[in-house]
């Protein structure tokens, strides 16, 4: 994103001219609490380590720094990069909400050639700057998504390998910590930016439905028809890296992809532990 931050400049400012969301006040709210979960973090692990050495205040002090650098960077830093991303992608694809709005509210009579002309200008603004997206987020994201991803595993490992007498709370704050974030990062970002190629499409049925309702109504095949411009176009879907397609279909990838290693822990754990006794009866 730092190489590319005079992309991320021009994209920003074409974004002037599409009209921001109404609930610019929840982003930041979540832009706020984003920013104090480190905080919240480090305090937490600080007081659990604190009620276990009363009397080592300078370690659990280095401990709560410690650890707010660390959570600082991951998963703090990436849920921002995530949530920006989202912003623009909820600019794009609502403003192409009120395209397919305005296409619908005409009548087939008024979509005449010109009108055709005007949405399909403001669609091709829309499309350079999902493309600029795509160019400035494709790499980020997906290694966003790949270390919530693992991150996730990471905590299933940790359920797995320790027993409930070993779990204790520290573990427990990191475990819940680490979940949620990654979970939501990785669920809200394919939900959010998967509503993109799903508003492209309906522009592009309602489009063609009223051209095609007009060309019906007139019955003039003299007059320009422009429904192939969104027709034989084909479906813009944003990507990380061009290998994971950000659809709301991939949210059950993830889900199937964590439950299969789980699985797979899980009877590894029982064979290694079914071995074990048999060696010990042996």
């Amino acid at each position: 994103m730092l190489c590319k931050r005079k992309l991320t400049t021009t994209t920003v400012r074409q974004l002037r001219s599409i009209p921001s969301p109404t609930h610019q006040k929840k982003i930041n709210l979540i832009a706020f609490l984003l920013c104090c979960m480190p905080f919240a973090f480090s305090v937490s692990l600080t007081l659990v380590d604190k009620n276990k050495h009363k009397d080592d205040f300078v370690s659990n002090f280095l401990m709560g720094i410690q650890m707010f650098c660390f959570s600082l960077e991951h998963p703090t830093l990436t849920n921002m990069v995530a949530l920006l991303y989202c912003v623009l992608c909820q600019r794009c694809y609502s403003f192409i909400g009120s395209l397919t709005q305005e296409v619908q509210n005409m009548s087939p009579m008024g979509f005449g050639p010109s009108q055709q002309i005007y949405i399909l200008r403001r669609k091709a603004m829309v499309d350079g700057v999902l493309n600029n997206i795509q160019n400035t987020f494709s790499v980020p994201i997906f290694f966003m998504l790949i270390a919530n991803l693992l991150s996730c595993g990471i905590v299933v490992v940790w359920i797995l390998q320790y027993s409930l007498e070993e779990y204790h709370s520290h573990m427990v704050i990191r475990s819940v910590f680490f979940a949620i974030n990654s979970f939501t990062s990785m669920t809200v970002v394919l939900w959010v930016v998967g509503q993109v190629p799903i508003q492209l499409q309906k522009l592009k049925e309602s489009f063609y439905e009223k051209a095609h309702l007009r060309l019906i109504s007139i019955c003039d095949l003299d007059e320009p028809q422009f429904k192939k411009e969104l027709i034989e176009k084909p479906d813009f879907v944003l990507t990380g890296c061009d290998i994971i397609s950000l659809r709301r279909s991939t949210i059950l990838g993830v889900f199937g992809t964590l439950l299969t290693y789980t699985v797979l822990l899980v009877s590894i754990k029982g064979d290694s532990v079914n071995n074990r006794n048999a060696t010990h009866k042996g």
